[in-house]
């Protein structure tokens, strides 16, 4: 997969370097194929503490690699009928694990019912953020990456299912109301090990705005968790299940939040972004509610940019807590069998627990129509027992801080 990689992302720069840029169109526009890209070096983590920027990733550990940044996805739009289209996207990156899941993003198909009115079926990004559409697609935001406090805890990319979508154009802007529902789930690598979750059924809501400068969206949906699968949580849980309530009251509790199965989680969120002459804002905030301490946390960010001809300078500062404080557990020394499960339990669940804050600059070089060479560095502080977003080697009993570069050439074609 990492050797396909390479070879999918050099082909295109090639293609760039003799001639211009474009969209292939076959039979007088019937089917259309697209394509995006991005070639990226990264320096992160540390040798106990390893960082990523999706949960679907595998972490770094205080070194350099292309990986973590680099993706090449490909696009395939077909207009069936006047009313009714076609689109597969399928994508190559570095996931934890490669199959027809996480290869093919999209596959649906799409009905104008009406001039405003759209419905969708099939397998679609799914709708929780301002970049849910392109989240793949570096040369369509500002940064390097998306934010990791606000993006990394939803590793979610798309989901199966519908939409409906009305649209309406008023004096202001363009007002847009869209109601989805299905099912979604994810392959995550986590400080317990490699974790799956499916989640169903999904509902969500969508009411959005844009005018020339702005553009604002609240989001709600909800889901409930159907099942998780981890050979090293499924060992805890049995062994949690297995102690005598007398024992330790608290052990059936603890296995339940642990588990997180049948729990109903709840996903708010509100964005902005204002883009006139030289000035970029964007900003995101979320609230997930849930009985799982997982997911439950509240997270956002703001990114101020500034254009100086082709090159845009910006900043961003970012947070994720969860809602929960981190599970204090006493020992019972005199039963050693038991002190141990007390302890693991103790990691585990303060393992899921985030409270981190970071602080990014980088700039973006927009050096042709269709590419962009982009710079970052990320100052990011974790505090104690707060290191859910990493995967961690050892517990996290102590305030730590990363540091985060990042450097990739972006690509559409």
């Amino acid at each position: 997969m990492r050797l396909l990689i390479l070879i999918f992302l050099a082909y295109p720069i090639l293609v760039f370097s003799e001639q211009e840029p474009h969209t292939e169109n076959i039979d007088n526009d019937r089917l259309r194929i697209s394509g995006f890209g991005t070639l990226g070096v990264t320096y992160a983590g540390k040798d106990n503490f390893g960082h990523h920027k999706e949960l679907t990733h595998p972490g770094q550990f205080g070194n350099f690699s292309i990986f973590p940044d680099s993706v090449f996805g490909l696009q395939f739009d077909a207009n069936l009928t006047s009313s009714l289209s076609a689109t597969i996207q399928v994508i190559a990156e570095d996931t934890i694990k490669h199959d027809f899941n996480n290869i093919v993003d999209w596959a649906y198909l799409r009905y104008q019912i009406s001039p405003n009115t759209v419905a969708r079926a099939g397998r679609m990004g799914i709708d929780l953020f301002m970049l849910s559409e392109y989240r793949n697609v570096g040369y369509a935001y500002l940064w390097t990456h998306p934010v990791v406090e606000f993006y990394t805890p939803v590793s979610l990319s798309h989901y199966e299912g519908f939409d409906f979508s009305y649209s309406k154009s008023i004096e202001q802007g363009h007002l847009e109301f869209k109601v989805y529902g299905g099912q979604t789930g994810s392959d995550i690598r986590v400080s317990r090990g490699d974790f799956g979750i499916r989640m169903r059924p999904l509902f969500g809501a969508i009411a959005s705005f844009e005018s020339d400068y702005w553009k604002a969206r609240i989001t709600f949906a909800t889901t409930k968790v159907a099942s998780t699968r981890s050979t090293q949580l499924d060992r805890l849980l049995g062994a949690l299940d297995q102690v005598p309530l007398s024992v330790w009251p608290q052990a059936p509790e603890l296995s339940d939040l642990i588990s997180g199965e049948g729990d109903q989680v709840y996903y708010y969120s509100i964005g902005m972004s204002y883009d006139k002459n030289a000035w970029l804002v964007q900003s995101e905030f979320a609230l997930t509610d849930s009985e799982w301490p997982s997911v439950a946390l509240t997270n956002g960010y703001l990114s101020l940019g500034r254009r100086v001809g082709p090159v845009t300078f910006y900043s961003i500062g970012a947070y994720a807590k969860s809602l929960d404080n981190p599970v204090a557990i006493t020992p019972q020394l005199s039963q050693p069998a038991l002190n141990r499960l007390q302890m693991l339990t103790h990691d585990s669940m303060n393992a899921i627990h985030i409270d981190q804050n970071t602080f990014s600059l980088g700039m973006r070089w927009d050096f042709h129509p269709q590419m962009a060479l982009k710079a970052q560095w990320d100052h990011t502080w974790v505090r104690e027992n707060g290191g859910g977003l990493l995967i961690l080697r050892e517990p996290l009993d102590r305030n730590i801080t990363l540091n985060t570069f990042s450097v990739n050439l972006n690509f559409v074609f």
